[in-house]
């Protein structure tokens, strides 16, 4: 690669394996994100990024029954020109987020159900998620695509 291209020319790809995945695991993840989104001059989609992921792994762990199924669960960053793609590949139950309910943000406090919102702040933190499940002949495949427009460096500022 020459150096005046940089990661994002190249759509540089970074990984992180992890199994089992556990709640203990989030400030690993977290930590990933932040070291690799900077790195890859995607500073401005931490914050973001960080609590949407954290939000879809910490899922994972209470509703997906991850480690049920052979397989790492994986966090992969890539940066692709001024874009922050984020896509998190899991073997537990598939669940689509378009079948979540939508959240109830006009009762009162108190007469809401505790939770219920995950799903509508992850949505809130990114400009594009999609979703797509596949089976494997040892179990189901889950792929998740987070994706933040114009956070990297250099970007014009997104209205």
């Amino acid at each position: 690669m020459d150096a005046a291209e940089g990661p994002e020319a190249a759509g540089e790809t970074r990984e992180l394996h992890l199994t089992p995945l556990s709640l203990d695991r989030l400030a690993e993840i977290r930590a990933f994100l932040a070291h690799t989104l900077t790195s890859l001059g995607c500073a401005a989609a931490v914050d973001a990024f960080v609590l949407a992921v954290d939000e879809v792994c910490a899922n994972l762990v209470q509703h997906a029954e991850v480690g049920a199924f052979p397989g790492p669960t994986r966090v992969t960053v890539q940066r692709r020109g001024h874009d922050a793609i984020i896509v998190i590949e899991d073997r537990g139950r598939p669940f689509d987020p378009a079948d979540a309910p939508a959240p109830d943000l006009t009762s009162a406090w108190e007469e809401r159900r505790v939770g219920g919102l995950g799903w509508f702040l992850v949505r809130q933190m990114v400009d594009e998620l999609s979703y797509h499940a596949s089976t494997l002949a040892d179990g189901p495949l889950n792929r998740l695509t987070l994706v933040k427009r114009a956070v990297a460096d250099g970007a014009a500022p997104s209205s």
